[in-house]
């Protein structure tokens, strides 16, 4: 076993780094890929870990417990199983930023998951909270198990958490999950936005207790978006899907809403050709909010009325180069000036502000014809810094 318990303070945290200009690398030889993980860090805090290779071992980097850990610009790779697990006791403000995490899920010797990242306790028997997963490049996860092959996956019971930035794709060797799962059911939400992936099972699975917004998704193997009941969740409450852009799946969204609560689907581009733009029930619900989402696709559970869902045209007609992955809307899309602006974020994919006419979907053109920002491709998606620290759980909340 290689494991670490390291405590430093908030004003004197102790950096685990590589020497500049080396890039020292841990590894498991392949036999022990079954039997023993890459490095766990257990009982730590106030911990940075900056420019780490960690490559083979069942997981790669096995958090126990902590609370205030950084884990960032290292690569984490080539594991049995999961590559970064934070699934052993409660967690709190963790920030896993600019990792390169990629092919996982390796083991021949049975079944095996796959997860980029897998957050939390299944039935919240443990917690995340207060944690900050952005700025990963997270792709070519394997699974052959139900337990999943997911990006990033957020577990019952956690909250509080930002998932934001991130480039995913291909979480569909074997099986195929979603390249990002927030479950909710905690005391406050999660927050996924500004991530774009494809190749996926679903983009984006959630179900409750979420601000899903700014994110692009393409060419999943199965949804867009998929918000329903899980078995794990008492109560489908208090989720807001805004603003994504959401291209070029079997179904764009799968929604089951009959008895949720407090949920908003607004200014989404929902654009799926030949196949189903919305698979919906529940959408007449007196807690439920639609508007301004433009679909081209087949309806089913909703219609084209002018108010919650008008005609997007086609993907060709709305966006620059969609088979180049340039989702950037044409001068003449109709996205542009298509929002409802009570529903519109402050800030759009690119973490531009949105201002004055408010585009549909995850880009606020601002009259421009093409994309100023980070084009999209492999690699770790180029954006404006953002408060990179850890929030603080707020106190006497109450969600219901």
């Amino acid at each position: 076993r290689r494991a670490i318990t390291v405590n430093g303070t908030a004003s004197n945290p102790i950096v685990i780094r590589a020497a500049d200009g080396e890039t020292p690398v841990l590894t498991r030889p392949p036999d022990t890929m079954d039997t023993q993980n890459n490095i766990e860090i257990a009982g730590s805090s106030y911990l940075v870990i900056r420019g780490l290779v960690f490559r083979g071992g069942n997981t790669g980097v096995r958090f126990i417990g902590g609370h205030h850990i950084t884990l960032e610009d290292s690569e984490i790779a080539y594991t049995g199983n999961n590559a970064i697990a934070m699934n052993s006791g409660n967690s709190d403000a963790f920030v896993i930023r600019r990792n390169h995490i990629h092919h996982t899920g390796l083991s021949t010797s049975g079944t095996t998951e796959g997860e980029g990242l897998y957050v939390g306790c299944n039935y919240a028997s443990c917690r995340a909270t207060s944690t900050v997963i952005e700025n990963n490049y997270i792709h070519h996860l394997r699974g052959t198990s139900d337990g999943g092959n997911d990006g990033i996956e957020v577990k019952p019971g956690s909250w509080g958490n930002i998932i934001r930035d991130n480039v995913i794709h291909d979480t569909n060797i074997g099986k195929q999950f979603p390249c990002i799962f927030v479950y909710g059911g905690g005391a406050g939400v999660n927050t996924v936005e500004g991530n774009v992936m494809w190749r996926c099972g679903e983009g984006i699975q959630v179900v409750s207790d979420a601000i899903v917004r700014n994110n692009i998704i393409m060419n999943s193997g199965i949804t867009g978006i998929t918000s329903s009941p899980h078995v794990q969740i008492s109560q489908m409450r208090n989720v807001s899907i805004l603003n994504n852009t959401i291209v070029g799946h079997p179904e764009c969204l799968y929604l089951r809403w009959s008895n949720a609560s407090n949920m908003v689907l607004a200014n989404n581009a929902i654009y799926c050709g030949s196949a189903t733009a919305l698979n919906a029930s529940g959408l007449a619900g007196a807690s439920i909010t639609v508007r301004a989402n433009l679909v081209d696709g087949g309806l089913s559970g909703a219609s084209i009325d002018g108010l919650r869902f008008l005609t997007g045209g086609s993907a060709g007609g709305a966006f620059r180069d969609v088979a180049g992955l340039d989702l950037w809307p044409l001068p003449t899309s109709p996205l542009i000036g298509g929002g409802d602006p009570a529903y519109t974020p402050e800030l759009d994919f690119n973490t531009s502000a949105r201002i004055g006419i408010y585009d549909v979907g995850a880009y606020e053109t601002e009259g421009l014809a093409t994309n100023p920002g980070w084009p999209i491709g492999p690699g770790f998606k180029e954006t404006v810094l953002r408060d990179t620290v850890a929030p603080t759980p707020p106190t006497n909340v109450r969600v219901q």
